[in-house]
């Protein structure tokens, strides 16, 4: 499928009209009419004013296949390992997707770095077992399991294990923001 029905498919899926995608990217509406009939070609700057309009990334738009499924099994999880920080188990597809997961065994008395942290993006995490205290800003709350919080990464937060026992957590960060230092075996 060429680019403008991938466009114009976006475009109905957030049910926005030609109008309103054009007041979106500065676009005109003929031009973004042309577009998805395949008469005329986009400018990389206008395709990436498309995509940032649609709320997608340039290669959903430009990409033929979508991405395969990927399984990760639990005995094949690839590990990843920041200094003296506990294993990472990654969930998720490798790294440059849009979506990164992870699973962390926290030990007693483990916060995550040694200060409150930031990163792009969104962040979601999910006690498998233990308590996890969680604090942003003036905000703390301590999760048990089953509990979860989200929160925008980008104002300073961290993450401490409360229990006295090993806690295991899920964290789920869009965009990744979890780059490996040193893989682990």
């Amino acid at each position: 499928m060429s680019i403008g029905p991938k466009i114009k498919a976006h475009r109905l899926e957030l049910h926005l009209t030609i109008p309103q995608l054009a007041e979106a990217t500065g676009l005109s509406r003929g031009f973004i009419s042309q577009v998805e009939n395949d008469k005329v070609s986009l400018s990389l700057e206008s395709l990436q004013k498309m995509a940032n309009a649609l709320k997608v990334p340039i290669r959903n738009l430009v990409a033929d296949e979508p991405f395969p499924p990927h399984l990760v099994t639990k005995n094949a999880r690839p590990k990843i390992k920041f200094g003296d920080e506990p294993a990472l188990e990654i969930l998720s597809a490798p790294f440059g997707r849009q979506l990164q997961i992870v699973m962390a065994e926290l030990p007693p008395g483990y916060q995550a770095g040694n200060c409150a942290h930031t990163h792009e993006g969104e962040e979601w995490i999910m006690v498998l077992t233990g308590k996890v205290k969680v604090i942003q800003g003036d905000f703390s709350a301590i999760l048990e399991e089953g509990d979860s919080i989200h929160w925008d990464g980008s104002h300073p937060h961290l993450c401490q294990n409360a229990a006295d026992t090993l806690s295991k957590v899920i964290v789920a960060l869009t965009p990744p923001a979890m780059l490996p230092l040193s893989k682990t075996e």
